[in-house]
């Protein structure tokens, strides 16, 4: 496993690197008895490595730890993802079902630790990135297959819903979207349209979820006047916009919208179209016809996968708890024993 990290970021400055390496090396136990210390892929092995974070969680609540519990989180999961890749290099179709579903489960807990805070910045490292992007591309999430039939793919079923893993992985590139780094919203954005290439919208609710979530970023964009990011999130929007024309009716809402209209300025026209002060036809669009939509598929599709993540960090958390309360027993009953 690569050894340089991101906990120098974190560390007090104060102290030296020993404390630094210390920790590092730590983590790095940890991640090898996490992902070797338990055999197999299914749902019991992935139970037991999630007590291992319910462990740090508990630990977190009761002591102050030299490290923000974000920092080893962070780290941990960079070093998960490093080793599930590894594993597959090495090992390659041999573990083809057991990586899968290893990718499936690291992309939940993923999702979950960048939706815990909407302020993610902190949150994502270029290992970071390079990790969870390696393991959508390596699924095939963003592929196509030129005919704009959809591909056949772990993350698409063959009736074109969004499937579990397809929903937290667009979750995931939403966040990354939003990143203030230029080169990690631009990294999102191509596979965000390799995705909208690779299969078609089903329905109203799902157009209006994209674009409600896009519409969002792009607007906390042009309210901080920061350009470097139009470059990806126009394009975007433009390809949205393309798809969903029909179904969310746009040329009766908002017959104004220029983005539709195949001119050489239609970008910037939209830009105008959508930020002036004078026209309130587009927020007006969004907030009357888009975001009630929206809302219900997120109703209907997101929360749903996130209550079963909830659910089983639960669970996560009892198993540890009663291995704590069989652990003690025992001890007990040892000393007990000499008495």
């Amino acid at each position: 496993m690569n050894s340089s990290s991101s906990v120098a970021s974190w560390a007090n400055p104060k102290d030296d690197g020993l404390l630094e390496e210390f920790y590092e090396i730590l983590i790095l136990i940890i991640v090898m008895l996490l992902w070797n210390g338990f055999t197999g892929s299914d749902n019991d092995a992935w139970t037991k490595r999630g007590q291992v974070f319910a462990a740090l969680r508990h630990l977190d609540h009761y002591q102050e730890l030299y490290l923000p519990l974000v920092c080893i989180e962070q780290r941990i999961l960079e070093l998960c993802m490093e080793a599930c890749l590894n594993d597959l290099k090495i090992n390659g179709d041999k573990i083809a079902s057991t990586y899968e579903n290893s990718c499936r489960q690291l992309i939940k807990i993923v999702d979950g630790f960048l939706s815990q805070t909407t302020e993610i910045n902190d949150r994502i490292t270029e290992n970071f990135i390079n990790g969870i992007i390696l393991i959508l591309d390596t699924m095939h999430f963003f592929e196509e297959n030129g005919t704009g039939d959809p591909v056949v793919s772990t993350f698409v079923s063959h009736n074109e819903h969004w499937t579990e893993s397809s929903l937290t992985g667009l979750n995931i590139l939403l966040n990354l979207l939003a990143h203030s780094n230029v080169l990690f919203c631009g990294i999102a954005s191509v596979r965000i349209h390799s995705l909208l290439h690779s299969r078609p919208l089903n329905g109203r609710e799902e157009a209006a979820y994209l674009l409600s979530n896009v519409n969002r970023i792009f607007s906390s964009f042009v309210q901080n006047e920061d350009c470097e990011h139009f470059a990806y999130l126009l394009p975007l929007m433009k390809t949205i916009i393309d798809k969903s024309y029909e179904i969310l009716q746009m040329n009766v809402h908002i017959p104004n919208m220029p983005l539709y209209k195949a001119t050489s300025t239609a970008l910037d026209d939209f830009l105008r179209y959508c930020s002036s002060s004078d026209s309130q036809e587009w927020q007006m669009f969004i907030q009357r016809h888009i975001e009630p939509l929206a809302e219900h598929y997120r109703s209907m599709s997101i929360r749903p996968f996130h209550m079963n993540m909830k659910i089983w960090w639960n669970n996560c958390h009892e198993m540890m708890m009663i291995g704590i309360h069989k652990r003690h027993r025992q001890i007990s009953e040892e000393k007990l024993k000499f008495q």
